[in-house]
């Protein structure tokens, strides 16, 4: 059975304790100033194909937090710039710093890669809009600030740390300004956590499924999915290294590397038994990456590595032999397998409750999309992207005509 939560309870409660609540209007939903659509009136119809791309109504600098501007319209709800220009500001950052200069998005093109950040942006939060709003109809208003309230900790102790860590941020102070710079705020985070965190809730007390799943059924799965369960010849292992270029020729890098394996030798055994030799030597006196830790490499599934001559003397020396001095080009390295796991499969009888939760999951995925299937069939959307177009079509998905007579 599925573990309820206690914000599951609450919708419970809020939703039996009192007639259906009106819904919100925008300036009440957001705290900002009403804003009109014209490009949307009421009683405009849906249309069933997007219509040529318009120009965007917005620009980088004028959606700030004093005047933000409409971006899309979901039924009765706005989605105002600043809500998902922050996010796409600090993809553009995260971006142009981490992809060397050559692979940078040029300066002209900035504006226009945005844009498409944001129409993508823009369009993935439309089943949350619709979930939403789908609960805030179904809510007496007086129980809303309870909900909210409650997700008020979880927000805090989770969201909070998380957007810190993701804007290299130490503390409450420093996130606030750096929302601000990329045009958002604290609030306006938190007022999209609410809403992410309701949709996700309400949607899976809406759907019910069945728990029970047949012991057929999980090996039917398990033998449509046999590649997900196999796992390939792995290996641990040490490593003694040097770089070439640290001396004056390659001789004398290989006599270095040859004083640094006899030494492991010397001080170990003749047999050669796993000890803590290999790896003091590595620590003094290895050119590797991994050098301060002894040398030491994890688990590394053969082929993995680009130097062949490495990768086939971790799959072929026995366990605990050193090997003889292999040449990387740019290194000469020496090499011992600490452990070695050939490739296999993992037992049904082992991976049942995997499959069982898989199986439960793929259920609610299905339900959840019939579901918001429903939603999508009356929803009316316009976006400062497309015009007016249906939820499907916005979303890449073919809507059902079927279903809307």
């Amino acid at each position: 059975m599925r573990t309820v939560s206690p914000l599951f309870l609450l919708f419970s409660l809020a939703v039996t304790s009192g007639s259906l609540c009106a819904r919100l209007s925008a300036q009440e939903l957001f705290g900002a100033p009403p804003t009109e659509v014209t490009s949307a009136p009421e009683d405009s119809p849906v249309e069933q194909t997007p219509p040529a791309e318009v120009t965007p109504v917005w620009t980088a600098d004028s959606a700030n937090l004093e005047g933000c501007q409409v971006v899309a319209r979901i039924d009765n709800q706005i989605v105002l710039a600043c809500e998902v220009l922050w996010r796409v500001n600090q993809m553009l950052e995260a971006h142009q710093s981490r992809v060397p200069p050559e692979q940078r998005v040029p300066p002209e093109q900035i504006q226009g890669v945005r844009a498409q950040l944001m129409k993508r942006e823009v369009a993935s939060l439309v089943d949350r809009k619709l979930l939403y709003d789908e609960f805030r109809r179904n809510v007496p208003a007086e129980n809303l600030p309870r909900v909210e309230q409650s997700l008020q900790q979880p927000f805090e102790e989770r969201e909070m740390p998380e957007l810190m860590k993701h804007l290299k941020v130490d503390n409450q102070r420093d996130l606030e300004r750096e929302l601000a710079r990329l045009g958002s705020s604290l609030a306006d985070t938190q007022r999209a956590f609410n809403e992410k965190v309701i949709a996700s809730e309400w949607i899976r007390s809406k759907v019910k499924i069945d728990d029970e799943v047949s012991p057929d059924e999980m090996l039917t799965y398990y033998r449509a999915h046999l590649s997900t369960y196999e796992y390939p010849t792995q290996a641990r292992w040490e490593e003694l290294m040097v770089h070439k270029d640290r001396f004056a020729n390659e001789r004398e890098a290989y006599t270095e590397l040859t004083r640094m394996g006899n030494e492991v030798w010397q001080r170990g055994t003749q047999a050669q038994i796993l000890g803590p030799a290999f790896g003091e030597v590595a620590k003094s006196k290895s050119d590797g990456f991994t050098a301060k830790d002894g040398g030491l490499h994890d688990w590394t599934t053969k082929g993995a590595l680009q130097c062949t001559a490495i990768d086939s003397a971790l799959f072929t020396l026995q366990v605990g032999q050193m090997s003889p001095i292999l040449d990387s080009g740019p290194a000469f390295h020496i090499v011992r397998v600490l452990e070695r796991g050939e490739a296999g499969r993992k037992p049904f009888t082992e991976v049942q409750g995997e499959i069982r939760e898989a199986l439960k999951e793929e259920r609610m995925r299905a339900g959840m999309e019939k579901y918001l299937t429903k939603l999508r069939q009356d929803a009316r959307i316009w976006t400062a992207f497309t015009g007016n177009v249906s939820a499907e079509v916005l979303l890449g998905k073919k809507p059902d005509d079927t279903q809307r007579k």
